[in-house]
């Protein structure tokens, strides 16, 4: 899962686009929570997503306070890996 500081100063199409393709990119599906609402200066956009690992949008919420349930399919993120054997060339000893 990824917090954020998603205002509305960002266009919220770019920041959709950087989390689809993080999930891509790493074959895993990420899910993105952003506030909602005015705090100070900050105008926060909302809009939380969950995006599978082909960076495919499973669900989204709008510019509202809610909670948004999505079911992620794990096993389909294995698949994908398995589909795309540059992930496997990762250097893991080397993550903190």
């Amino acid at each position: 899962m990824i917090p954020t500081v998603n205002t509305k100063a960002e266009p919220s199409e770019m920041f959709e686009w950087e989390v689809r393709v993080q999930a891509f990119q790493n074959s895993v599906a990420i899910a993105m929570c952003n506030r909602v609402g005015v705090e100070g200066e900050m105008d926060f956009a909302g809009e939380s997503m969950a995006v599978d690992a082909n960076g495919e949008i499973l669900a989204r919420a709008d510019d509202t306070e809610q909670i948004v349930y999505v079911d992620i399919n794990l096993e389909k993120s294995g698949k994908v890996r398995e589909k795309r054997p540059y992930t496997r060339l990762r250097r893991k000893e080397f993550y903190v």
